[in-house]
């Protein structure tokens, strides 16, 4: 595993995600709970080979993008995949940013803190406008996760297949400051 540490947020480092990653990446990947807001699981393992390499590759073409591993800071155990890329993988495309949280690490506000790491990590290296997160319809906590981050609901869109929600942060730094 790459020691590489890309992003640090209060209880977890975020690194690349790598093939060494792979049999974590596999079993969040084929299983049917994790995956049913984003796409069908996927069980053959060469698939999900294919697309670990795939990721690696668009994360040496854009640095600082790509799929990433979570850690807990002090167990080391990884507890979630999330990604920083162009909308599409299409680099002309604005940010996007998105989590998979292990089923038993739900509900302990670590996609929030996620989300929060993500966004503040592409608003410093980036310098984007705005960075979008998009949502299957059905799924609330993704939702309520976004809204409490200060994410705005912008509208609905059709990508990867399917029909989503989309959400927007505007990078304060873009605003000028107003005396109130």
């Amino acid at each position: 595993m790459s020691d590489t540490l890309l992003i640090d947020a209060p209880r977890l480092h975020i690194r690349p995600l790598t093939m060494a990653d792979f049999e974590f990446y596999y079993l969040l990947q084929c299983d049917p709970d994790t995956m049913r807001y984003i796409r069908p699981p996927e069980p053959d393992r060469a698939v999900v080979q294919e697309r670990v390499q795939t990721l690696e590759q668009y994360g040496a073409a854009h640095p600082g993008l790509g799929s990433k591993i979570a850690f807990e800071k002090e167990t080391q155990v990884p507890v979630a995949t999330c990604v920083l890329r162009h909308v599409d993988y299409q680099p002309e495309n604005e940010l996007e940013l998105g989590y998979i949280i292990v089923p038993e690490f739900r509900g302990r506000g670590l996609a929030t803190e996620i989300t929060r790491a993500l966004a503040a990590y592409a608003f410093q290296r980036f310098a984007v406008p705005h960075v979008v997160a998009v949502t299957d319809p059905d799924n609330l906590s993704s939702q309520n996760v976004l809204l409490k981050c200060g994410f705005q609901a912008i509208g609905r869109r059709f990508i990867y297949g399917s029909e989503c929600l989309e959400f927007r942060l505007n990078n304060p730094a873009h605003f000028p400051a107003t005396d109130r």
